[in-house]
């Protein structure tokens, strides 16, 4: 990583820095807004639930001045409506109620009145669950609602009187019905919108500028019967925290006053003189660091070893250039080295194609000859001197790879299949076989000068190999199209042998597949003990110019 990017990096890390400062300024902002907006919520809260419950005092004062009345315990045990028309039902406005009732603690009315005679009366606790509220302490307060709206409603139990039967006692009860006029009016106490929604309703999701609170407003069984939701707007919290902003300012002030002053310092006591440093390299010449070599700092050794490595450079250089040599001179040996042993491998296999195997047929031929001295004696002279004839020629060959170590194929001047019928006769004279030729003319007129010789040596060591090692009788040699390609077949009817299991340390096999390879051609070899062999050669043809 270069100087350069290194700087950039600290910086980024600078900016990274402050940024991470802001941010932590700006959440402890938000968690401080938080926990104010938490603290509103649960003032909003607690506020909601004393406006219900101050909703209710006017029922309880109403409770808490009739039950204890003496009057109050007569009517129960006598029960005179015209008292209770008089005394209870006209002060229902008074308080500002909408219903009474006196039961007994059986749970059966002896009493009833609404202020407006039109609305149908809510629904009671039973008388059961009167007799159980009597054992509890504590006013009764429930909600309950038919289809004039939502009741509120409280009751006290009512004494009886001294030295009466406790039975005599009962129940006063008194209820306020929740229209929109309370609705409205819990709105202007608690500065909020206020209305009912059903009992699983939730309240939707608060915001910063808004406290969204949902109350439960429970029935007689304790279970919620209706809820009260109140939206109530929170005052804007951003200037609350006026510091915040200053100390922002503060940061960001600060950290441009050290970008600049990193920038400037960098820029005149690192990159000045690396820039001069990089010059000196560039142009191979210590002009430009002659300034840092005046200095007493850091660049000051750096500008002396740039200085001493331009002679090291040079050394170096002259260095390299005998190495090259050297490495030029090597190369060259291991080239002449490499052909050498090319050209001994060639010359390898072309004597062991043709000067081995013309001398080993003329062995035959030989052979043969030993057998019909005393049968054919003017026939066995004709086979000695065909084996003349092939050892002369033989002689020939060699001297040619004497004069040059590389057989000339246009010295013959003869065509493929020229060459190879008259290979065929050459062994049929000197062995007892019957060769028999078939070639495609137009395939053999196709190949080029250097797939010919391979060819011809090829079926040279084909037949050889029959007569040698296969004791063969008939041989055929055939070549025919099969454009792209052309295919050579020699077959035998000798011995034949396992490919697999070949053993020997002859090169014929060997010299077969090289030449194969050399062709770009594909060779197979098919034998089995006792069914003869079959070589054939798939080799590609060429277009050969028409001769005018």
């Amino acid at each position: 990583m270069s100087i350069r990017l290194r700087l950039l990096v600290v910086m980024g890390v600078l900016l990274l820095a402050l940024g991470a400062a802001i941010f932590m300024l700006r959440r402890a902002e938000q968690e401080q807004i938080g926990r104010i907006l938490a603290s509103v919520h649960q003032e909003a809260r607690q506020q909601m639930t004393h406006w219900v419950q101050a909703a209710a005092l006017p029922m309880r004062q109403f409770t808490q001045d009739y039950a204890p009345w003496r009057e109050t315990a007569e009517f129960l045990a006598r029960p005179d409506e015209a008292w209770a028309r008089k005394n209870l039902e006209p002060n229902l406005p008074v308080y500002g109620l909408d219903a009474v009732w006196v039961l007994r603690r059986n749970g059966s009315l002896l009493f009833s009145a609404l202020k407006d005679s039109r609305t149908t009366p809510p629904p009671l606790p039973s008388a059961g669950e009167l007799i159980t509220a009597a054992a509890r302490e504590g006013p009764l307060e429930f909600f309950t609602e038919n289809a004039a709206g939502l009741w509120q409603v409280s009751g006290t139990l009512v004494p009886a009187l001294p030295g009466a039967d406790p039975a005599t006692g009962g129940w006063l009860l008194v209820a306020r019905l929740w229209g929109a006029a309370q609705l409205e009016h819990l709105g202007l106490l608690s500065d909020s919108r206020v209305s009912l929604a059903a009992r699983d309703a939730a309240a939707a999701p608060g915001s910063k500028s808004l406290v969204r609170l949902s109350l439960p407003l429970k029935d007689w069984h304790a279970r919620p019967l209706r809820q009260l939701q109140m939206e109530q707007p929170v005052p804007d919290l951003s200037g609350s925290i006026e510091w915040d902003g200053y100390v922002i300012q503060l940061f960001v002030a600060f950290g441009m006053l050290l970008l600049i002053a990193l920038g400037l310092s960098v820029r005149y006591w690192v990159l000045h003189p690396l820039d001069r440093i990089g010059q000196s390299l560039a142009t191979q010449t210590p002009v430009p660091i002659v300034p840092l070599l005046q200095r007493h700092d850091e660049f000051t050794r750096v500008a002396r070893l740039v200085e001493s490595s331009f002679a090291d450079r040079r050394a170096l250089e002259h260095e390299v250039a005998e190495r090259r040599q050297a490495e030029a001179a090597l190369r060259a040996s291991e080239e002449h080295l490499k052909h050498s042993l090319e050209l001994r491998a060639r010359l390898a296999r072309d004597l062991h194609d043709t000067v081995i195997q013309s001398i080993y047929a003329a062995g035959l031929g030989l052979e043969s000859v030993r057998a019909q001295m005393s049968a054919n004696p003017f026939g066995a002279q004709g086979r000695i001197d065909h084996c003349m004839a092939a050892l002369n020629d033989t002689i020939r060959q060699v001297r040619r790879y004497i004069g040059d170590l590389e057989p000339d194929p246009d010295d013959d001047r003869q065509t493929f299949a020229q060459a190879v019928r008259a290979l065929a006769a050459t062994m049929q004279k000197l062995w007892p076989v019957e060769i028999a030729v078939q070639l495609d003319h137009g395939a053999a007129m196709n190949l080029s000068a250097a797939f010919e010789v391979h060819a011809l040596q090829i079926v040279r060591e084909s037949i050889s190999n029959a007569l040698r090692h296969g004791a063969a009788t008939r041989i055929e040699v055939s070549l025919r199209a099969a454009p792209p390609h052309a295919v050579l077949e020699v077959r035998d009817n000798g011995n034949g042998f396992d490919p697999a299991q070949r053993t020997g340390t002859g090169r014929g096999l060997v010299n077969l597949a090289t030449r194969a390879t050399e062709m770009s051609a594909t060779l197979q070899i098919e034998s089995s003990p006792g069914r003869g062999t079959r070589v054939a050669l798939h080799l590609p043809l060429f277009s050969r110019p028409a001769t005018p």
